[in-house]
């Protein structure tokens, strides 16, 4: 399916953005090195390249579903509304954290674990629902027209703000993160 090829950049961007968020997460708890300026640059890749760009994406995903035949306001498309509310929320809850922590609120350092596991753990449950519910249903409900339709408009898309120069900011602000990560060891 060529959907699933299109976004499987996309995909291993975030789940490798993931990894390092749900290392530092890990390491939050026990290293004195562990900084708020680390969650608040991912909340930049959170909020840009997740949000204003994959989830935009999956608004054309939304749509193939809805011309489809599947109701709007229950099962998969609710599910990814949901699921992007959800994460949504909990990156809300990270980066407000993020910020009393930085502020000098010690107590909000916790909260920040908390926040990142909340949002890693509803970003992966989000992206196993594309690969074991969506992806299927897309495959099985529109024709190869279709398809090459939603890709074309994924591939025409325009972004406005950040991800108007395209994703390299983000692959290198990962590589930030990783390099930040290391230090807390």
């Amino acid at each position: 399916m060529r959907i699933t090829k299109y976004l499987r950049t996309d995909q291993d961007n975030i789940t490798r953005f993931l990894a390092v968020l749900g290392s530092g997460s890990v390491l939050l708890s026990t290293s004195k090195r562990a900084r708020p300026s680390f969650f608040i640059i991912a909340y930049t890749f959170i909020s840009e390249y997740i949000e204003e760009g994959f989830y935009k994406k999956e608004e054309l995903l939304i749509k193939a579903l809805e011309g489809g035949g599947f109701p709007s306001d229950d099962g998969p498309i609710n599910a990814m509304r949901a699921d992007h509310k959800k994460s949504h929320d909990a990156a809300e809850l990270l980066i407000g954290a993020a910020k009393h922590w930085e502020a000098g609120d010690e107590m909000a350092r916790s909260e920040v674990g908390w926040a990142t596991s909340q949002y890693t753990s509803a970003v992966r449950q989000h992206l196993d629902r594309l690969k074991n519910l969506i992806f299927p249903l897309l495959e099985q409900t529109i024709t190869v027209d279709e398809e090459h339709i939603v890709t074309e408009g994924m591939s025409n898309m325009i972004f406005e703000g950040s991800l108007k120069d395209g994703t390299e900011k983000y692959i290198k602000l990962i590589g930030e993160l990783e390099d930040e990560l290391s230090d807390w060891k």
